[in-house]
């Protein structure tokens, strides 16, 4: 088999499967297991394909083809210009997280503030946190995640980026948690930061039971938001703004179709200058908020 019908193969059987990025999918798979690019693959089309490498590939997209994930059959993805390292049991980084971090830095960037203190709740594979101090070198992130699943990658991308986040274990909801940040200095205070970031869970019960095929491989934990997909958002603006100082901003990814919802919540909540912002694809993906002093 040469390198073009090795080629040829893995996209039609993604084709044949009837996956709608075949082509991409198929150069992913190629590039990846081959170490051929497009342009060498042309240049190379007819020179014998490596046995082992060419069994392996057929291999991927078979699994590809009954729906299993690209990215966890690459074991890693872009985010943010940064490769992350991605499986089964970590929530995969989507281009439109971007947009929280877009948000965050660009907060800060207006403010002229380039040192903040920030904390990423519901961590998972890192891609905010570390995308963030690797954004703003003086940045201090804190990564705070449940999941012993998702852990071994959250340490291994921020090793692997070389990113200064320090990591924190333990559930968002347990309000146990914020005994990590007792200000040592003033009893019963809590030691105080610039910033709350997080994409919590937030798929609704009835998204839940509907999800697509490649979705079902990610981690339920990572996607359920309770019945009406808010449930995060309410317990993170409440209990979590008591190490937000005033002026402090909030940041959430959130559903298309939750803005105003979450909006609302901040609002009742006693945050004020509530924005919803939008991604690339115009749909509602971020909701910001600041702590009133």
């Amino acid at each position: 088999m040469t390198n073009g019908q090795l080629f040829d193969h893995i996209k039609n059987t993604l084709k044949n499967a009837g996956k709608e990025d075949a082509d991409f999918d198929a150069k992913c798979i190629f590039e990846d297991i081959v170490g051929l690019d497009m342009l060498n693959l042309a240049l190379h089309r007819s020179d014998e394909a490596d046995g082992v490498k060419a069994e392996n590939a057929m291999k991927l997209a078979e699994k590809r083809a009954e729906g299993y994930p690209l990215q966890y059959l690459l074991g890693k993805w872009e985010f943010y210009g940064l490769n992350f390292k991605v499986g089964e049991g970590v929530l995969i980084p989507r281009p439109d997280t971007e947009t929280l971090v877009d948000t965050v830095v660009n907060h800060f960037a207006a403010k002229k503030f380039y040192d903040p203190q920030i904390i990423d709740l519901c961590s998972g594979t890192g891609c905010i946190a570390v995308s963030l101090q690797k954004t703003m070198p003086k940045s201090k992130l804190i990564a705070v995640e449940l999941s012993s699943d998702a852990m071994p990658y959250l340490v291994e991308n921020i090793r692997s980026n070389n990113a200064d986040v320090k990591i924190l274990k333990g559930d968002v909801m347990d309000g146990r948690l914020l005994d990590n940040f007792k200000d040592e200095e003033s009893e019963g205070d809590y030691r105080q930061l610039d910033c709350i970031v997080s994409n919590p869970p937030y798929l609704t019960a009835e998204e839940m039971s509907d999800l697509q095929t490649e979705v079902t491989f990610e981690p339920a934990s990572a996607l359920d938001g309770g019945n009406d997909g808010l449930k995060f958002y309410r317990v993170i603006s409440c209990l979590w703004k008591e190490i937000l100082k005033d002026g402090g901003l909030l940041a959430f990814e959130i559903g298309y179709r939750q803005g105003e919802d979450v909006a609302e919540i901040l609002r009742k909540g006693g945050y004020t200058d509530v924005k919803i912002i939008k991604d690339l694809g115009g749909n509602d993906r971020v909701v910001t908020g600041i702590k009133q002093g």
